[in-house]
């Protein structure tokens, strides 16, 4: 079992917990979700609750539960060669009220039933082909059957639903490499996070790896001489009550992008 601090780390940076949310809406076992009845259920329920428009908005912020746990493997797996048991059959979704900056909203824990480490061989070949493994078995077999009873029940494509995990890979990536982690984490980490990217697209029922695509960049609002990354498919914000298309969505026209700019700029300057 592990230590509070490793607890409260997963819990905060993962989204991954071992202990009950506070302040829970619904729950329910993440074997549940594989029936299409239970699914449709759950969206009816949770839709409302994050303020979506539209049915397909709860259906994209679910894809989006499994990105924390997905960053949190490749750590874990980085800094301790070691993981937990992500399997359907040991996840508890835990849909609650959290607050940031004072203000409430509502998110999704994701709490494992049995906490016990799982280690991985010492020696650095077997110790790759075991990472491959598990890292395939997560998208294969827990990230998989949910995403296509979403699409059996819902209304998008499961493309659609991959397509809100390479942006936050890359985004996790990054965080990791330009943390205070020690070098020889971020280098395995560096491995680890290619090793995703290379994994067989028959994991993910399709035919290309959707971890491995290409960004396109975009000048960023507040500064003319930087490059961000664009987002790799569209969260649907837009469609949330009060919501609007973000600044990096592929679906904004350039020209809205350019007028944003230059609003946002015009605004910072009269500020001064």
């Amino acid at each position: 079992m592990m230590d509070e601090a490793i607890v409260a780390l997963l819990d905060e940076e993962f989204n991954l917990a071992v202990h009950d949310k506070p302040s829970i809406l619904f729950s329910c076992d993440a074997t549940e979700l594989l029936n299409e009845y239970k699914m449709k259920q759950v969206l009816e329920r949770y839709t409302p609750l994050v303020k979506g428009k539209d049915i397909s908005v709860g259906e994209i912020y679910m894809a989006g539960w499994f990105r924390g746990p997905m960053l949190g493997m490749l750590y874990m797996l980085s800094a301790w060669n070691r993981t937990l048991d992500l399997s359907l059959e040991n996840i508890q979704f835990q849909v609650h009220e959290a607050v940031y900056q004072d203000r409430k909203y509502v998110s999704c824990g994701l709490k494992l039933k049995n906490a016990d480490w799982i280690s991985g061989p010492e020696d650095e070949e077997e110790q790759e082909t075991w990472i491959t493994q598990s890292l395939g078995d997560y998208f294969a077999h827990t990230v998989r059957p949910i995403y296509e009873t979403i699409e059996r029940a819902g209304t998008l494509k499961s493309s659609m639903l991959w397509g809100q995990l390479p942006t936050s890979l890359a985004y996790g990536y990054d965080r990791l490499m330009d943390s205070d982690e020690c070098e020889s984490v971020k280098r395995k980490a560096e491995g680890n996070f290619k090793l995703a990217k290379e994994l067989d697209p028959a994991l993910f029922g399709r035919s290309k790896n959707p971890l491995a695509v290409p960004f396109r960049m975009t000048e960023s609002l507040q500064d003319p001489n930087k490059q961000v990354r664009m987002k790799s498919s569209c969260c649907l914000y837009y469609l949330v009550d009060g919501g609007y298309y973000c600044f990096t969505c592929p679906r904004m026209k350039e020209s809205e992008r350019d007028s944003r700019r230059e609003a946002y700029r015009l605004e910072k300057q009269e500020q001064v």
